[in-house]
């Protein structure tokens, strides 16, 4: 009985808790209207929040050279994230490599000429994303020191044989690199209203080493007669090496950025967890450093200064997780979770705590799908109306489309984007090539770019506003490089089996071999409405029905559909050894064929992707 009238306490507590919560949360003026946005014009044109002028006094935005500590450079300016050198009497280290063999190549001459001309004879990897620029750095790449977290090497070549964005479902690595695309300024002009803010990054030729010392938690290593200190148990967005230098009381990391660490990344990521991303900055905190360098953010100088800003960030991160938390016991779903997080005055102010990479409302849903998928408890979702038909619904019921169109319009010119963005989105949804609508969500999308608080948002609200103007074309996938496939060709057959369609092969049960080029074997197994991938065809229970021998470079060429399997054929590029060519078409027929035309959201003209 007694615990019967504790758990109804429970129950009622929680409601009136959950009544008050909602009462509480934290609504998007800035998109409503209901705040004034300040704006302001960088150098290159480039209209922005006026927030993002004060970003640029926690980075390096222009060609920097700053010595930290006696015989401790950092160069910043020059790329996406800073380098760091270190001097010692048998040569010099350098922290990061940059993202390609050119800057590789632009910092080893920055050095030279700005800090020394002794020889380069190891580099140590912070984690796998600056670290491209290695063989044209060091002097020597087959005797230089190459030093890494024991999960570099295998992210570094996952990334570089699929030709993509690492994605915890390979198959989807495509969507992701586009995403990343986008995010990383590739559709917004060098200059104007529209100008990027922030580093683009591009596909260049890479000068990569692998690590070839892998080093373990609080291991110390002495190179060129100093001590590292190197911590690897946590991760923020990477596997992450945090360098400690001893002697000199410098931290080297990548969990302090200039701006709220972007607990979730709207290009699409594997869950980053906040209580490593937490820890780690803990970890920096307890070694208690003078200099706290950083691979995104300017020097912080000072004991006190440190400790400080690593409280303030590690405070913030932690704020919110656990405010995330807090709200999924009181109830409330995702969307609701975007607006309940209360910062704090002292932390929202603290400026590394901007929400200048990422926003705070689209970090907080991140965990609730971690942990409960994508069901809010809403039941009348669980049979939810496609979207082209609950916006003709939604719009029949709210007078049509030109009250729709006119509603959102008002909207507009009253500054409430968020909701003329959604109405417009309506219209959007049900025609696509709607000239007003499209034109209405070009103003809508470029306010709401020029009003982010974050350099994301900014870059995927103009990117998005220039594709409906018809002065970009935004891919959906980005798919890989020919030579990925051809140099990992049984990979892409597996990766070949999710384009298979259900409606063409139901009725269809097909045993596919593939002989490559290079010595590889793999087959496909169309079994009336999906493929499965078999790695070693001559142990898998049905035989070959259709067996051929593949060219690698052929192959790369039929997965991209850059050829046809007649031309293939007449080239001898496919050699048919068991079946015929046209049983094989028609198998080949029941998949995806990779269209560029048909993999994009506002298909408008060419990219170089």
């Amino acid at each position: 009985m007694k615990k019967h009238l504790l758990l109804v306490w429970i129950v009622a507590a929680c409601q009136l808790t959950v009544s008050q919560a909602q009462s509480t949360l934290n609504y998007p003026g800035r998109y409503m209207g209901q705040e004034e946005v300040q704006l302001f014009t960088a150098p290159n044109g480039a209209v922005a929040d006026a927030g993002f002028a004060k970003i640029l006094q926690l980075i390096y935005p222009q060609p920097t050279i700053e010595k930290t500590a006696e015989g401790i450079w950092v160069i910043g300016g020059y790329s996406i994230a800073n380098f760091v050198v270190i001097e010692t009497d048998e040569g010099l280290i350098v922290i990061d490599t940059g993202d390609s063999e050119e800057e590789g190549k632009i910092i080893r001459e920055v050095i030279r000429e700005n800090i020394s001309k002794k020889p380069i004879i190891a580099a140590i990897y912070t984690h796998s994303h600056y670290c491209l620029g290695t063989g044209a750095l060091v002097d020597d790449p087959k005797t230089a020191i190459i030093i890494g977290h024991k999960k570099l090497n295998e992210t570094v070549q996952t990334a570089l044989n699929a030709g993509g964005a690492i994605a915890a479902i390979p198959e989807l690595g495509p969507v992701l690199s586009a995403r990343k695309a986008i995010q990383f300024n590739n559709f917004l002009p060098d200059t104007g209203e529209d100008g990027l803010l922030g580093g683009r990054i591009r596909d260049k030729k890479n000068a990569y080493l692998p690590a070839n010392k892998v080093v373990e938690n609080e291991e110390i290593v002495k190179i060129g007669g100093m001590d590292f200190q190197f911590f690897t148990e946590y991760k923020s967005d990477d596997y992450n090496l945090t360098i400690w230098l001893p002697k000199q009381k410098v931290v080297i990391n990548n969990f302090y950025w200039p701006g709220i660490p972007n607990l979730y990344s709207i290009r699409g990521a594997s869950y980053r967890d906040p209580t490593e991303w937490r820890d780690g900055l803990q970890v920096m905190r307890d070694l208690k450093p003078e200099n706290m360098v950083n691979t995104h953010a300017r020097t912080v100088s000072g004991a006190k200064e440190v400790f400080e800003a690593i409280s303030h960030y590690m405070d913030m991160v932690t704020l919110v997780y656990d405010q995330s938390l807090r709200g999924v016991l009181h109830g409330l779903g995702p969307d609701e979770l975007r607006y309940f997080v209360y910062l704090p005055k002292h932390l929202a102010d603290f400026p590394n705590n901007a929400q200048a990479y990422g926003e705070v409302p689209w970090f907080t849903p991140a965990a609730f799908y971690h942990q409960m998928g994508w069901f809010d408890r809403d039941v009348s979702t669980l049979q939810k109306l496609p979207p082209v038909e609950e916006a003709q619904r939604t719009v029949a019921l709210m007078g049509g489309r030109k009250k729709v169109l006119q509603a959102a319009k008002t909207s507009f010119g009253k500054r409430e984007l968020a909701w003329a963005a959604q109405l417009g989105n309506y219209l959007f949804t049900i025609d696509p090539k709607d000239a007003e609508t499209r034109k209405l969500l070009a103003d809508v999308y470029r306010a709401m770019g020029q009003s982010s608080l974050s350099m994301i948002g900014r870059t995927f609200f103009l990117s998005e506003a220039r594709a409906l103007e018809g002065k970009e074309q935004l891919p959906r996938v980005v798919p890989p490089k020919p030579e990925n496939i051809a140099g990992k060709p049984t990979f892409f057959v597996n990766m070949y089996r999710v384009r298979i369609d259900p409606r063409k092969s139901e009725n269809t049960e097909k045993m596919l071999v593939f002989n490559f080029s290079n010595g590889t074997t793999a087959g496909l197994h169309v079994r009336r409405g999906i493929a499965e991938f078999v790695p070693n065809p001559a142990k898998h229970y049905r035989p070959a029905d259709l067996t051929c021998t593949v060219d690698t470079k052929t192959w790369a060429d039929l997965y991209l559909n850059a050829t046809t399997l007649d031309e293939a054929s007449k080239s001898g590029g496919v050699k048919m050894t068991k079946g015929s060519l046209d049983d094989l078409k028609a198998v080949m027929d029941l998949f995806d064929k990779f269209d560029p035309a048909k993999n994009y959201t506002i298909p408008v003209s060419d990219t170089e992707f």
